[in-house]
């Protein structure tokens, strides 16, 4: 496992980053497939802030924590991604069908526009500029995978390719933070 600390507006002595170290290597007790961590700690006024970036078997895991003391911040983000990292683990046993998952790779276009706010009338053959420009693979996972990936990520969309249908659905997080599957109908 790869750690690596990070502070910001805060000292990294050297039995902080032990602490830090020492705390994260007990979740590899929750989960062996844990290869990179990333560790921000921060402080601003009198809140002290641990946020720790994973990544574990394919998925990213994000966690953080907030108090008044740094090592109480470290424990509690331990404390949530030992959660996660349990309730992944358990997930992916349930769902396991003994081997490589069936289905097919699909890369998604993604493109955000430039919508030109400040003209009232737009003609109809304006075509506004790409900002950025992605391409996204739609792994091939069931809708409660999907999910999983979801929450335990930092990302508010995700695309897939449904197991059972093998078409491209997706699952994302409203502003309200529920969550919401797009799946298409057959017409």
């Amino acid at each position: 496992m790869q750690v690596s600390i990070t502070g910001r507006h805060v000292e990294l002595s050297e039995p902080l980053k032990a602490y830090v170290t020492d705390k994260l290597q007990h979740l590899k007790h929750s989960f062996d497939h844990v290869m990179d961590v990333h560790v921000v700690l921060s402080v601003e006024k009198f809140r002290q802030r641990c946020e720790v970036t994973m990544q574990a078997h394919g998925i990213n895991i994000h966690g953080s924590d907030e108090t008044e003391d740094m090592y109480a911040s470290i424990d509690g983000v331990v404390d949530k991604l030992n959660r996660q990292l349990k309730r992944y683990r358990s997930k992916l046993h349930r769902h396991q069908s003994g081997g490589q998952r069936e289905g097919r790779l699909i890369k998604v276009s993604h493109r955000i526009l430039d919508v030109a706010a400040e003209r009232e009338e737009l003609s109809e053959d304006h075509q506004p500029a790409t900002l950025r420009h992605e391409t996204i693979d739609a792994k091939p996972m069931s809708v409660d995978e999907a999910v999983m990936q979801l929450e335990l990520g930092s990302r508010d969309l995700l695309f897939f390719t449904n197991g059972q249908t093998e078409q491209l659905n997706a699952v994302y997080r409203r502003p309200d933070g529920t969550l919401s599957w797009i799946e298409p109908e057959s017409v």
